[in-house]
């Protein structure tokens, strides 16, 4: 497997995960506790299907992160650990900067010609 269809995978297999369960708590109202919830989880659907395409990515991920952020404080106000969200921003971001190299590796050479 090339490095580009393994980030493709990275990448699809994240935004399917990602819009699964911000659809979830979009839906069922889970979360209830915090009033946040529904609105970071929309806000988290359109920026995960705008991470899917290149020239969007760079916005989505800010995006992202800045829902992460939210939601990892109201988290830890709740008292437990944000984690997960660390975790789903840290995956965003490995995305974008291994993208950016992988583009910028690829056309390196074209440059040269």
């Amino acid at each position: 497997m090339s490095d580009a269809w393994a980030l493709r995978l990275l990448r699809w297999s994240y935004c399917a995960f990602i819009a699964w369960a911000s659809a979830q708590v979009f839906i069922t109202g889970e979360g209830q506790h915090e009033p946040l919830a529904p609105w970071l989880a929309g806000i988290e659907i359109a920026a995960i299907a705008a991470f899917l395409f290149d020239r969007l990515q760079v916005a989505a991920a800010a995006a992202l992160l800045i829902v992460y952020a939210v939601a990892a404080a109201a988290t830890t106000l709740q008292g437990e650990p944000p984690l997960r969200f660390l975790f789903y921003a840290a995956t965003a971001a490995y995305i974008l900067v291994a993208h950016r190299r992988l583009t910028t590796a690829n056309a390196a050479p074209a440059l040269l010609a």
